[in-house]
Parts: structure tokens; sequence; C-alpha cells
């Protein structure tokens, strides 16, 4: 094709797995260079898209490309998207067990869930036509959840919530029945033929790549995603269509410690499979190249991980602007980079640089913190910690505000 002239571009996906210091890095994308290194004669243009480039990753995919700086044209739209309301729930209570839903945490969902009815109820005069559901997704870290928590919110809602679990467990068969009903819902068996207020897919991670409903008006975190890229990826899932749409992420301490002990572990570990006894060895990393890609990769889930724990305890700065800093927009536009939809500020907004559109902004500092300091202490780090790692961990949230 190349030889015949009618190779004319090459399209890169989710170029962020070409980098390692991605949040999904893929080795065999770093093979792709090889259409720079060979389809020279005549030269193929490369274009490279995704949606969660840190600075670091993006430099990494330009030199892993071979892509000339002189030559290279940047596009990008914000980070974080300007209908979208990013709020964080901080939780008066835990879960003592991370595969049990606990009831606080449903009835706080079940609430707010129906406040949007309300509002929505408001608005429109229910009398004249048959209102659609409202679509939303709730991501969980585990199947067991998803299952659990689908089955809870349709048994509390007396029909009104339509929640299905979406997880890699399900046959193909199921999950192609759950996509096809959640962008076209049918009326509930039983139901005398009423439409739910709500169609919520409840899904692990595995819901998304490919999923393309634009008319999700919420996501929900059950627990803090991850990763920061994670955390944008799926909560971007929601408001496609440009309307209104919420991202709400349930925190508390405790979950907070569960996810970095298990991240300092896996760290801890990789070091000892690529020969790391400390940070200053002295041996080759050149004898374990994949020990080495190994510990990088799990180095990056944890900084990623620490940037979700500074957008969540953060009170005194734009959710969107926190976002915006992590992947670097001010300095693509110093490159040089067109930015799709800049001029889409709304005038007469000159005290909030969301236009409210967050829960720092909508509330302030005073009632975040008073929010964020009816969360329960963190329990004892020694409990579920290595006592090596505990100067760490207590280290990392002395400056958090």
């Amino acid at each position: 094709m190349h030889s015949q002239g009618e190779l004319i571009r090459i399209a890169i996906d989710e170029a962020h797995c070409i980098s390692e210091w991605g949040h999904d890095f893929r080795p065999a994308y770093k093979q792709l260079s090889w259409f720079r290194r060979h389809l020279n004669e005549p030269p193929v243009p490369i274009s490279a898209f995704t949606a969660t480039a840190t600075p670091r990753v993006r430099t990494d995919i330009i030199n892993i490309l071979g892509l000339e700086p002189a030559r290279l044209k940047l596009f990008n739209t914000p980070s974080a998207r300007p209908n979208i309301h990013y709020e964080i729930r901080y939780l008066e209570d835990f879960a003592e067990d991370p595969l049990e839903i606990e009831n606080f945490q449903l009835n706080d969902l079940h609430s707010w869930l129906k406040s949007i009815r309300t509002r929505r109820e408001a608005r429109l005069d229910a009398k004249d036509a048959v209102i659609p559901p409202i679509f939303g997704i709730v991501y969980v870290p585990y199947r067991v959840i998803a299952e659990q928590l689908a089955t809870a919110l349709t048994k509390v809602s007396d029909g009104s919530i339509r929640a299905v679990a979406y997880h890699a467990g399900l046959s193909s068969e199921d999950r192609n029945r759950v996509q096809t009903e959640w962008t076209a819902p049918r009326p509930l068996a039983g139901g005398e033929g009423s439409i739910p207020s709500f169609y919520i897919i409840v899904a692990t991670n595995a819901f998304g790549m490919g999923i393309d409903n634009p008319h999700v008006r919420f996501v929900v975190h059950w627990t803090p995603p991850r990763s920061f890229e994670g955390l944008v990826q799926e909560s971007g899932r929601a408001g496609r269509d440009g309307r209104a749409a919420a991202s709400l992420i349930y925190y508390n301490t405790q979950e907070r410690d569960r996810v970095l002990d298990r991240l300092y572990k896996d760290v801890q570990n990789a070091k000892i499979r690529a020969g790391i006894k400390g940070d200053n060895s002295n041996e080759n990393p050149d004898s374990c190249t994949k020990a080495i890609h190994s510990l990088q990769s799990h180095s990056a889930r944890l900084q990623s991980f620490k940037q979700v724990i500074r957008y969540c305890e953060t009170v005194t700065q734009c959710r969107h602007e926190l976002i915006k800093d992590f992947f670097g927009d001010q300095e693509l536009e110093m490159m040089g980079s067109q930015v799709a939809g800049r001029n889409i500020k709304t005038e007469g907004t000159t005290t909030s640089p969301c236009d409210f559109a967050c829960d720092f902004c909508k509330y302030g500092t005073t009632e975040l913190r008073r929010r964020k300091a009816s969360m329960p202490p963190p329990s004892d780090p020694s409990a579920f910690i290595d006592r090596s790692l505990v100067q760490i961990i207590q280290g990392m949230f002395r400056d958090l505000h």
C-alpha cells in the first residue's frame, strides 16, 4: 500500500498507551515507531489521539513516534469539561468491608438521585409526553459491588430506577444486551408499560471503551478512582451532548489508605523484582528490562493516585483548574496548540473560573472544610500499612488543605 502511494496517514488512537508513564501503558504500542523509521519514501503523516496525556506522556509520545517538533501541529480541547459540575462527597462513615455496600452510602446516593428527579419534574410537564429516563454510570472497584449495588438501587427506588451491573465477568451476550438496552431502554416488565426515571449502569472500568451514549447526565465514582487519568476519562463520559452533567466522587480516608497501601506494596515488590534494594542502588537495569518497565508502570500508578488524592482533598481551588493543571493545558497553549472551544467562556463570569460548575466555586473553602472535617479520622496506619511506609504517607498529606 505504501509503495503504491495509497497510504496517506497513520492514525493512532489511545496514544497515551505508548508511554510507560501513561496510566494504561501497553508495550506493543512502542513498536509503532516502526512506521516513522521505515515509511519515509514518501513520508507518511502520523496523527496521535488521546484524552489523557500529561506533559510527561506527551513528550514520550512525540519522542517515541519520532515526530518533528518544528513540523508538529497540536490540537486540544480543555481537559476539564465546562458543562460538567465536579463535586466530592466526603463520607461521614466508612465501610468496614470494601466488598460490601453500606446503607449510609446507598441512602446518600438514592437521596441525590431523588433530588435530580424532583428538579427535573419541576421543569417538565410529565402530562404532555413520556419523559425519557436520565442516564447515568456508577463506577465501582469490584464486580461483586457492581452486582450488589445494582440490585440495591433497583430495590430502594420502587421502580423509578433501573440499575444493571456491567463487568468483565458477564458473557458477551449479556454485555451486548446491557449496552443495547442502555442506549434504547424499554418499559420495565410488569411495570404497566412505564419507563423508569433513571437508567443506570453500575460498572467496573470494563465499561467505557467504545461506549458512546451522548445523553449521560451523571457519572458517580463509588470510591476514589485509581488514577487521575481514569477520573477524567470516566467522568468525561457524562455530558457528551454538551448539556449540563455531573461528576460525583465518594471519598473517605479509609479507602484512600487501602489503595495507597496496595500501590506502595506494588512499587516495593517491583523494586525487588528489578533487583533494586534502595534508591542508591548501582544495579544495572539492562539485564531486567521487563522488571524495570514494571517498576516504572507501578510508580506511575502511585503518582497518579496521589493526584486523585490532591484533587479530592483540596478545598482551596477550583476543580476545573486542578484538572487543567494536571494535564498542562496552559503549557499546550504556550506551545501553540490550536484550542477548540476556547471561546466557550460565558459572559459575565468574573468570580468563578468554571462559572460555579464545581463544589469549591459553588460553596467555598469554609463549607468544604466543614464537610471534609465530617469524615471519620484515618484508621491507625499500622493496622494495614507497612511500618516502613507510615512516615512517607503521613508526610504526603501534611501540606494538603
